[in-house]
């Protein structure tokens, strides 16, 4: 099981963050650290149609719950903060055929509504 003591489940958006994370962009290693302090919100959403294969507390996601929420609202590109999604999932452990499916869906959501010409 993952360590999540760096979060608590908690105000509006669902968790907060209790010391900084750290997060390293593109690679293991990479010159390009993502710092997220203490005290930031941060949301786990999971699809209500899909909460009985997804939990949105479960821990193997929480870390890239954050990395993704924060990248999104620092102005990433959606198609960026879903790859590093998919990365610190892993990196955390989560099952891999399960966060190849979430990825998809994402990856799918964001083509269909691109090609629908609606904003993400």
């Amino acid at each position: 099981m993952p360590d999540v003591s760096w979060c608590i489940k908690g105000g509006p958006r669902g968790y907060v963050t209790t010391r900084a994370v750290t997060w390293n962009l593109m690679w293991k290693g990479s010159p390009f650290i993502l710092t997220i302090p203490p005290g930031r919100e941060f949301e786990s959403s999971v699809p209500r149609s899909l909460q009985w294969l997804w939990s949105p507390d479960d821990p193997f996601y929480l870390k890239a719950a954050l990395i993704h929420d924060t990248l999104l609202e620092s102005g990433s590109r959606p198609f960026e903060a879903d790859s590093q999604w998919r990365a610190a999932a892993l990196s955390e452990k989560a099952p891999a055929f399960k966060t190849g499916i979430a990825f998809a869906g994402m990856i799918f959501r964001r083509y269909a509504q691109w090609a629908l010409g609606k904003p993400s």
